[in-house]
C-alpha cells in the first residue's frame, strides 16, 4: 500500500510565473524550505534543509511549461525524490495546468514508500548512480 498525499491549488499566475517559484532556490526559501540546492537536470541533487532537519534525493523528471499546450492540459512537470535520514523516500511531482494566460493549477502529489518500487525492481537515478529494485545477474 502507498501512502499519496494529493493537493491542486489554483494560482493568479501565469504558468511560467508558478514554474519560477517551483525551480529556482531563491523563491523556494521563501516557501518551502530554508536552504535550498535543486540541479534541474534528471538525475541531478535535490537538498532541503528546514530547520535543523535536512531532506535530501534526486531530480527524476524536469519538463518546462510549453506555451504551445492547450489550456486545460499538463504544461509543466518536476518531480523529485527526498527523504530525511534513514526514512522511506518519498516522490514529490508538481504539475502545472494552464487554466488561462495568467491562471494556473498546480497539483502536487507526494507518494511513499520507495520500497514498493523495489519489489518491481524500477531503476530509479539517485545520488552518486544509485539504483533500487532487485540486482541483475548476468546469466
Amino acid at each position: 500500500m502507498t501512502d499519496r498525499i494529493e493537493r491542486e491549488l489554483e494560482l493568479p499566475s501565469s504558468p511560467d510565473e508558478v514554474w519560477q517559484t517551483l525551480t529556482d532556490p531563491a523563491w523556494l526559501t521563501l516557501w518551502l524550505a530554508d536552504e535550498v540546492t535543486l540541479e534541474l537536470i534528471p538525475g541531478g541533487e535535490a537538498r532541503f534543509r528546514i530547520g535543523d532537519q535536512v531532506r535530501s534525493g534526486w531530480v527524476e523528471e524536469i519538463s518546462p511549461p510549453d506555451p504551445a499546450v492547450g489550456v486545460g492540459r499538463g504544461s509543466g512537470r518536476l518531480a523529485f525524490w527526498w527523504a530525511h535520514d534513514e526514512e522511506p523516500a518519498s516522490r514529490v511531482e508538481l504539475v502545472l495546468i494552464p487554466i488561462e494566460a495568467s491562471r494556473t493549477l498546480l497539483r502536487v502529489v507526494e507518494t511513499r514508500p520507495l520500497e514498493v518500487l523495489d519489489l518491481v525492481g524500477i531503476p530509479l537515478p539517485g545520488l552518486g548512480g544509485a539504483t533500487y529494485g532487485p540486482a541483475l545477474v548476468a546469466a
